[in-house]
């Protein structure tokens, strides 16, 4: 499993460290709003927490800060809207063995509004 390391200075870490342990942000866009619905509507809240909402599963990771990472799926994906939505299809391509489900539930203008949600959380 790949990752990046960032180092900086205490009082920047200590300003990441309590923003990361904040809730998410709250959508203000509609198609941002129309996701968060989407994601708890779906059940990803019952594998992942976005602090904040009613998704509180302990499975999958902690999404809350999700769209300030600088990578997805340990590296392997750039962290921007589109590979939320391959992710989301088709991770089992991506990353053989991960624990998430693919979910193809989604219609292409949901699959954009959920990945638009998720980019969102930063």
């Amino acid at each position: 499993m790949a990752f990046y390391v960032v180092a900086m200075p205490q009082p920047e870490f200590a300003r990441w460290l309590a923003h990361e342990a904040g809730p998410a942000s709250t959508p203000t866009t509609p198609q941002a709003q129309e996701g968060m619905h989407l994601f708890t509507a779906s059940g990803c809240g019952a594998c992942h927490t976005v602090r904040g909402t009613s998704a509180t599963g302990g499975i999958g990771p902690d999404l809350s800060h999700v769209g300030g990472r600088l990578s997805l799926a340990a590296a392997t994906l750039p962290n921007d809207e589109a590979a939320f939505a391959r992710w989301i299809k088709d991770n089992q391509h991506i990353k053989p063995g991960n624990l998430m489900p693919p979910y193809g539930i989604f219609s292409e203008s949901e699959l954009a509004a959920v990945s638009n949600y998720l980019a969102g959380l930063r």
